[in-house]
């Protein structure tokens, strides 16, 4: 399997890539006039969101991600069961990034009541459009996954530049 898909893999993985975009915009493309115009953009009540045409995509979307996850685990798992030294520097980064983002969750303020008017203003269009909770445990899980994004964006970049000096010298 692994001389398989060392071989062919890149191959095979662009050609699903293709073949479930060609899908996804067929869909799109050949959807009813009437329900692509409950799209648009015109300020409509609630029912434009209402439509079918992107179904296939975000479905597909969800099992590919989910296969990915299962399909990494394995992979992961059996890296870890033939060269568990190796696989200690994975471990590592993992945990740095659990690390992270706990740090980043217990840091920023759940209150909603001392947001910035912008971000109540979001909050409650977000509570009416989608008729659902939007409750400061809420907030502190999307607060806290944007500050871990940041963090490691910035580390990303640092890195980046880090190593870039690095080479200069080399």
């Amino acid at each position: 399997m692994y001389a398989f898909l060392n071989k062919y893999g890149q191959a095979l993985a662009f050609g699903i890539g293709v073949l479930v975009t060609l899908i996804f915009l067929l869909g799109i493309f050949t959807a009813p006039a009437a329900e692509m115009e409950a799209t648009s953009l015109d300020g409509s009540p609630p029912e434009k969101y209402v439509t079918t045409a992107f179904d296939f995509g975000i479905m597909i979307s969800v099992i590919l991600t989910v296969l990915a996850f299962i399909v990494a685990g394995i992979f992961g798992a059996a890296q870890f069961a033939s060269n568990p030294k190796g696989a200690l520097k994975g471990l590592l980064g993992l945990a740095a990034l659990v690390v992270i983002a706990l740090i980043a969750y217990s840091t920023v303020n759940g209150d909603i009541a001392q947001e910035s008017p912008e971000i109540i203003n979001s909050i409650n269009k977000f509570k009416t459009d989608q008729e659902t909770d939007f409750g400061s445990g809420t907030l502190k899980f999307v607060s806290g996954s944007i500050l871990t994004s940041l963090v490691l964006i910035g580390l990303a970049v640092l890195t980046l530049v880090g190593f870039g000096v690095r080479s200069i010298f080399k």
